[in-house]
């Protein structure tokens, strides 16, 4: 890794602080913030020096979907956003989203998953 260049170390992003915690002791920065209007605040001005990577657990992940189909529909494949679930219960984001995509490659909303 270049020095000075940060954007090969992940990121977290999340609304908990044991949850940040968790990812600062494996080596992950972690930033927590509270609020659609301050993350999506966050991630449109740190949007070029954001890693290629980044965590989010699902109420973070849901409170930004616009915000990454926007980047997707602009053609931005960087930053990956990562799910975790939630420390209290997990909200199925993943399975939800997979559900869709399947339905969508089908072209039908005829399965129960």
């Amino acid at each position: 890794m270049s020095e000075g260049r940060t954007e090969e170390v992940p990121l977290a992003v999340v609304d908990n602080e044991i949850l940040a915690l968790g990812f600062e002791m494996v080596g992950v920065k972690a930033v927590v913030l509270r609020g659609r209007r301050k993350l999506l605040e966050f991630f449109r001005e740190q949007e070029k020096s954001l890693p290629h990577v980044v965590f989010v657990n699902e109420r973070v992940f849901e409170e930004i979907e616009s915000y990454r189909a926007d980047m997707l529909r602009k053609g931005k494949i960087k930053p990956v956003f990562a799910v975790v679930p939630d420390l209290e219960k997990p909200r199925g984001v993943r399975l939800r989203q997979l559900r869709q995509l399947l339905l969508k490659a089908l072209g039908t909303e005829e399965i129960k998953i």
